[in-house]
């Protein structure tokens, strides 16, 4: 057994998806005596017309060489979908790239006006990591304030499975494990780097969903972009998110959040804005804007 992160990896979604499959899926007889799920490896290689001995060295973590013409057989003997195939691809190119090309907690100054001029909607900032690098004022009054932890801490996975957050947003699950398979299909370049091991240590000891829903290995799956919010002040709200990329080869994205229409979510979003400012604004302010 090899201990190289990336191909143990491999093998653990290669693994994943061979049991999400029932052989009826593939056009093979169904076995209805058989008491393990899904497919078995000799099925996998008999399907990517490949040696059942070979395939199964790549799920044992094995250090063997894997062309791409091998890797697209088993795409679709495995009937990966795009973001899955491009997942595969990933993890066994041994692409070297490393998340440390972007500083960990900085983001340039248009960035953040560019967050600051969402108001009153909320826009937060990610790192290739998913680390929350910045955030506008709207973001706080929704969900909280980010800077109430150290940097260090202000991952987007930490933040999600919260109870703060499983309370907050009110189809939290389907929410959360979009974003679980969002992570692992745009970090899957960096599982050979202490943080990942150690943030998904972290959370699989922390939340049982966490550790449930990343032993599934989900990757590109349907992406929930309208979240519930019960918020404490102004009740519900429907926000539909919209992620930009910021094409500076920094792996950095920006998160839109915008009213749903007909919801009303947008004149909570101002209630919320205008509370800030007159509870931010000086008195004697306040008296000059009138006057």
């Amino acid at each position: 057994m090899n201990d190289d992160p990336r191909r143990a990896e491999l093998a653990d979604f290669l693994r994943t998806r061979r049991l999400a499959l029932q052989p009826e899926e593939v056009g093979l007889p169904r076995r209805p005596s058989r008491r393990t799920p899904g497919l078995r490896r000799e099925d996998v290689a008999d399907l990517a017309g490949i040696s059942s001995c070979w395939y199964s060295q790549l799920e044992q973590a094995r250090k063997i060489r894997v062309s791409d013409q091998v890797l697209n057989s088993l795409a679709g003997a495995l009937r990966l979908n795009g973001e899955e195939h491009d997942y595969l691809l990933t993890l066994a190119s041994g692409d070297a790239r490393s998340s440390a090309t972007v500083p960990a907690h900085e983001v340039p100054p248009t960035l953040q006006r560019i967050l600051d001029s969402q108001l009153p909607y909320p826009a937060f900032a990610l790192g290739p990591r998913f680390d929350i690098l910045a955030w506008n004022r709207a973001r706080t009054d929704v969900y909280g304030d980010p800077a109430a932890a150290t940097p260090a801490h202000r991952h987007l996975l930490r933040f999600f499975f919260s109870d703060h957050m499983r309370e907050l947003v009110q189809n939290w699950e389907s929410s959360a494990r979009s974003i679980l398979a969002e992570f692992r299909s745009a970090t899957g370049v960096y599982v050979h780097e202490p943080w990942f091991t150690a943030l998904v240590h972290e959370l699989s000891e922390s939340s049982a969903d966490f550790h449930a829903w990343w032993r599934e290995h989900e990757i590109g799956k349907q992406r929930v972009t309208t979240r519930e919010v019960r918020h404490p002040l102004v009740g519900r709200m429907m926000l539909e998110e919209t992620v930009l990329v910021v094409d500076d080869r920094s792996g950095r994205r920006v998160i839109l959040e915008t009213p749903q229409p007909g919801t009303g979510t947008e004149d909570k979003l101002t209630a919320l804005a205008w509370r800030y400012d007159r509870v931010h604004t000086p008195h004697h302010a306040l008296g000059q804007a009138r006057g």
